[in-house]
């Protein structure tokens, strides 16, 4: 067994901008014992991220019905949309990769949905430009991230 793929729905690799595998330095225990090194991920593909965009709009809506106040999109330690950010994870070449505008298309287009679907008022992001968890870096976090 490969890391983290049994926990994955039907066993199928984790999903990411890019099929970089994080390097032999980290690795990870799970109810199936360990150490396991994290399995390659798989690139999404633009119709995927489509969905992702729908479904954070779905959880935030989710989130208000139940009663909250407020969201805060995790954009933040190595989580999806900070891959999608960074230039060492995102080595796309389509419209979410390659330049700091297209590494942060994802993370504006959920903003843009999370927003319209309960209000602006109700919106928190969550960043860290200085994240190393999971190979999940920017070379650049001024540039980036200023």
């Amino acid at each position: 067994m490969t890391g983290l793929v049994h926990y994955q729905p039907g066993g199928v690799a984790p999903e990411a901008p890019s099929a970089i595998g994080i390097t032999d330095k980290w690795e990870v225990y799970t109810t199936k014992g360990g150490p396991y090194k994290y399995p390659v991920p798989r690139a999404l593909t633009e119709s995927e991220i489509s969905d992702i965009v729908k479904a954070y709009a779905q959880g935030a809506k989710n989130a208000i019905a139940a009663g909250f106040d407020g969201v805060e999109i995790h954009a933040a330690n190595g989580y999806l949309l900070a891959q999608f950010i960074s230039s060492i994870t995102n080595q796309r070449t389509d419209k979410y990769g390659g330049t700091l505008e297209n590494r942060a298309r994802l993370l504006f287009e959920v903003v843009d949905a999370v927003t319209e679907a309960v209000g602006a008022e109700r919106v928190g992001i969550r960043l860290s430009p200085f994240n190393e968890f999971l190979d999940c870096v920017e070379p650049e976090p001024y540039d980036t991230y200023g």
